[in-house]
């Protein structure tokens, strides 16, 4: 006898007396005897007697026994009470969400971007086991319903919601355009933004700085997501050093050289007067293999894809629409992950603190520093963390050449 089998035998008869499990014509019968009588009812189809059905046949057995209510009710009835919380019940739904669940590991696993077990394990598998769980508990109907059960036991831990709410989403779009299920099983941002809300320590810890390899990897990684027009707005955050509101507020204009360079129209409001438009910098970058990398963005701006609204034209893009896009990038839940661990937080605004910190290694003159950003000495000092541990190391190990 198999394994599989040897499970599902076990299933049925620990600590149920007189119950039993067997297959006939390829399906799965559970039975009952005690009492001077016999019960049985077959699992509804696609279930068959099998490997594949290992884990929704123990699944079922569980839930019948808890319906049958030690014989208070029979095998027949119980089966009325537990078809309904079912996961898959006749042709209504062609797939279990297990079934779903071990088709996104494999896609996540030999695809794209793909990623190790490990990263499986913490990132999607648990929140989709504590997802299933509750679809057979509470049989929500829509995506947006499993989200709410779901994150109740995550309702005081703001990041634990953030990382649920990319599982489910990545879960659910699965189950919709792989497999069929409702279009209304995908969860919407707006319906993840109310579940996700804000950690109240975030506005307490310090921004995080990035290296810059750390930086150019979220860029891969967003630009495999969602394509050049998204990895066009986060090099223009990178190399230029602006605050994500300016991204509405940019143009080229000729420099006093004849060059064309960026020019951003904003004037940041606050303080004792708001703050000039200016011209922007592009700082180059270094790669993880000591090349240097540059976009020369002035020339490309006017030209280059973008986010679009639905009029056609370029998206007008803030802080909080950036937030809610990168969220769903899985490399950047885990750099803010590790980065909080050190007690820091990651957010988009990081791109422009990690500028002004690599630029403080590579440009001496300071007041440059602070004119290509917007902001005085003074403000700069109080506001930016001009070096960290890594942007540290990163400082002396160019100096020594290596």
């Amino acid at each position: 006898m198999p394994a599989w089998e040897q499970a599902i035998k076990r299933a049925a008869t620990k600590g149920r007396k007189g119950w039993g499990v067997r297959e006939k014509r390829g399906r799965v019968v559970v039975e009952y005897r005690g009492g001077g009588k016999t019960e049985s009812v077959f699992l509804p189809q696609p279930i068959t007697y099998s490997e594949q059905y290992e884990d929704d046949i123990c699944a079922w057995l569980r839930d019948l026994y808890k319906a049958w209510n030690n014989g208070k009710v029979t095998l027949a009835v119980a089966m009325e009470a537990v078809a309904p919380t079912s996961d898959k019940v006749g042709s209504t739904f062609g797939a279990s969400w297990q079934e779903i669940r071990d088709s996104l590991k494999t896609r996540k696993m030999t695809e794209g971007r793909r990623i190790q077990l490990k990263s499986w394990e913490t990132n999607y598998e648990r929140f989709i086991n504590h997802a299933i769980d509750q679809i057979r508990r509470h049989n929500p109907s829509d995506g947006k319903g499993l989200l709410r059960l779901a994150a109740k036991k995550w309702q005081n831990n703001q990041p634990t919601r953030a990382a649920l709410i990319i599982a489910l989403k990545a879960f659910t779009e699965h189950a919709v355009r792989e497999f069929n299920a409702p279009y209304s099983w995908i969860i919407d941002e707006y319906d993840a933004a109310s579940v996700r809300g804000q950690d109240d320590e975030e506005e307490k810890r310090q921004t995080a700085t990035m290296t810059q390899v750390e930086a150019l990897e979220i860029l891969r990684a967003v630009e495999e997501r969602f394509g050049t027009g998204w990895g066009n707005v986060i090099r223009i955050l990178m190399a230029t050093g602006i605050r994500p509101v300016e991204l509405q507020h940019l143009e080229v204009r000729i420099n006093d050289e004849g060059d064309k360079q960026l020019w951003c129209r904003y004037r940041k409001p606050g303080g004792k007067r708001r703050t000039e438009p200016r011209w922007l910098e592009e700082l180059p970058l270094t790669d993880k293999d000591g090349n240097t990398v540059e976009w020369n963005l002035a020339e490309q701006s006017e030209s280059m894809d973008y986010p679009l609204s639905k009029d056609g034209e370029r998206r007008k893009l803030d802080t909080h629409y950036c937030e809610l896009k990168i969220k769903e990038v899985e490399a950047w839940v885990e750099l803010k992950a590790a980065k909080a661990k050190n007690g820091t937080w990651l957010r988009v605004y990081s791109f422009r603190n990690s500028w002004d910190a690599w630029a403080h290694q590579v440009i001496g003159n300071q007041a440059a520093i602070f004119r290509a950003m917007g902001n005085t000495a003074s403000v700069n000092a109080r506001n930016y963390v001009q070096a960290d541990d890594a942007t540290t190391r990163d400082a002396f190990r160019n100096a020594r050449g290596r």
